[in-house]
Order: structure tokens, then sequence, then C-alpha cells
């Protein structure tokens, strides 16, 4: 039962770990960025660092809702 939940787990951390790789690439062919090229590189830092926040404030926000949702039936 245990070995079934880490494989459970290690699947989940591959999904999350194969989502920022391809929203990387999608800046980078998006924005038509050449990451040899310091500047682009900065570019391309701040395009995935604000993505990166979009998230999280995307999930803070459906957690704050999940939260406030009454479960309960009246």
């Amino acid at each position: 039962m245990w070995e079934i939940q880490q494989v459970k787990k290690m699947k989940i951390q591959m999904v999350i770990v194969k989502i920022f790789i391809l929203g990387a690439l999608f800046i980078i062919s998006n924005q038509n960025l050449h990451l040899g090229i310091s500047q682009e590189r900065e570019i391309f830092l701040d395009a995935y660092t604000g993505w990166i926040t979009d998230i999280m404030h995307t999930v803070i926000n459906l957690t704050g809702n999940v939260v406030k949702f009454e479960w309960l039936p009246k």
C-alpha cells in the first residue's frame, strides 16, 4: 500500500515538472528567445517568474474559495 502511494506521488510530481518545462518552452518559442544571449535570458527569466507567480496566485485564490465553500447541505 505504501509503495502504491509513493508511485502516485511520484507521478504527480512528474506531471508538475513536465508542466513547468512545457511552460518554459512555450515562453521561449512564443517570444522567439535565444537563451545564448544574456539579454534574452533576462527576458525569459522575467516572463517565467511572472508566469510562476500568476500560477501561485491562482492556486492561492482557488484554495481560498474551496476553504470558504460550504460543503454541508442546508
